[in-house]
């Protein structure tokens, strides 16, 4: 049944709170509307007092008591139905007009019981202005609150349909509101099912409203999307990674039967013996720029970022690797702007130079000029390795930073495709960006990085 979940959810609650408050919102809408039509109703019929006492003074001061008395007769004879009401009362106690015990003490304004017109018992209340006339003398003039009491019954009965109708609807509303959300709830949760039970292509439905929940599914999604993408490059790896190491463990296995063999003469079995050692350290190798890029990307090294200078790093490289290049037929040239620090992890910064340094060098060919360069700018630095080797194409800019990702295809040439992986990583570290460009002739990877708060800086 929905109807008790609908009234344990959050959104539920939320509508009665609203409607709790909006309630009482009326409710103090019609106190502050009670009384504001009550004073205003009893000023009114005060000012009608006032006047009416005011002419009856007049009359009074001009021709004495029996003119005042002939003066109430003949208001009260011309208005019988709608009128105030008048009485006077004699120094002994007798009441000359309407129908009053006796007129309150002291002077000023009272309100009283008195009887209805023409009912039988019934009794109504009045406002009464009273005051002592000459020789003990007493005269009041009330009006009749009827007309007061009717608003009040009025405002009273709207404000409480009101207050009742407000009730209502909120936990209508809620139930409403409740039932909605309880089913994209219900939409949710059984997407989140199949995606628990390995639908890792499945999302999390979008009613396109943008509401909070479209908001989460959207969150999620991308958490799904990432999700997705990190487990195919698991499973890319794992592929990767058996056939990278299926060859080298077979031609292992039969350097170790050749070793076994009987006919094996020893300067055979040492030759075989080395094989074995560099089929071994190359598996070594992969696994440990395997674990090597997995310590990168856990970002456990940030901790350690201290303040480096680049351009000592890239001099460094160059001291080491243009002997290298002459060896093998290759021009190392540099061109490094001096002092230029920032901040980061030494050893995986010369990491990351060294491997673009080393795959030029690879693949650029005997011949061929290898150039390693740091400009800066004002909005940051630009540091290049290029070539003049026949390059890749532009397709495969993306793919060379995949993890096990070589051009030879055949995997006949020595490495374990790790390389450029292990560069992204650590840019990635660092907040460097890399791209691939053509040198013509060649290849042009640039790391570039920006300057701000613990950036680069000039020495």
């Amino acid at each position: 049944m929905w109807l008790p979940r609908v009234l344990r959810t959050a959104n539920f609650r939320l509508a009665l709170s609203y409607a709790a408050v909006f309630g009482l919102s009326v409710f103090l809408l019609g106190v502050i509307v009670f009384f504001g039509v009550r004073a205003s109703i009893e000023q009114q019929l005060r000012g009608e007092i006032e006047a009416e006492v005011g002419q009856l003074l007049v009359d009074y001061r001009d021709d004495g008591l029996e003119e005042l008395r002939h003066d109430i007769r003949e208001r009260i004879e011309a208005n019988p139905a709608r009128r105030l009401h008048y009485y006077m009362q004699s120094p002994d106690g007798r009441v000359v007009f309407d129908p009053l015990r006796a007129i309150p003490t002291p002077d000023g304004w009272h309100t009283v019981r008195v009887k209805a017109e023409g009912g039988k018992g019934a009794r109504t209340s009045v406002l009464l202005r009273a005051l002592t006339l000459d020789g003990g003398y007493k005269l009041a003039v009330a009006a009749d609150l009827s007309l007061l009491h009717e608003a009040e019954r009025a405002i009273r009965q709207a404000f409480g349909w009101a207050f009742l109708f407000t009730l209502v609807a909120g936990a209508l509303g809620g139930l409403w509101i409740g039932q909605r959300f309880l089913a994209q709830v219900d939409e949710i949760t059984r997407a989140a099912d199949r995606i628990g039970k390995g639908d890792v292509a499945g999302r999390l439905p979008s009613r396109g409203t943008g509401d909070d929940l479209d908001q989460l599914a959207a969150v999620i999604n991308r958490m799904l999307d990432r999700i997705q993408q990190l487990l195919e490059s698991v499973r890319q790896v794992g592929t990767s990674i058996a056939h990278d190491l299926r060859t080298p463990l077979g031609h292992l296995r039969q350097k170790l039967e050749a070793m076994r063999e009987d006919s094996v003469t020893p300067e055979r079995r040492e030759v075989l013996l080395d094989e074995a050692l560099r089929q071994l350290d190359a598996s070594l190798e992969t696994f440990s720029s395997l674990l090597r890029i997995a310590e990168v990307e856990s970002g456990s090294r940030r901790a350690g970022f201290e303040t480096v200078c680049l351009s000592e790093v890239l001099e460094s490289l160059v001291e080491v690797y243009q002997p290298v290049a002459e060896d093998n037929g290759q021009r190392f040239s540099a061109n490094i702007h001096p002092s230029l620090q920032m901040r980061g992890d030494r050893g995986l910064l010369t990491q990351l130079f060294a491997n673009l340094v080393e795959n030029a060098l690879r693949h650029s060919g005997p011949g061929s000029a290898i150039h390693l360069g740091l400009d800066v700018s004002d909005g940051g630095f630009a540091a290049t390795v290029s070539d003049t080797g026949p390059g890749i194409d532009a397709a495969e800019y993306e793919n060379v930073f995949k993890p096990f990702y070589r051009l030879d295809a055949s995997r006949t040439r020595q490495g374990s495709g790790l390389g450029m992986s292990l560069v992204a990583a650590i840019a990635s570290l660092h907040g460097l960006s890399l791209s691939l460009g053509d040198n013509r002739p060649g290849l042009k990877v640039t790391v570039t990085g920006a300057t701000g708060p613990g950036g680069l800086r000039r020495g």
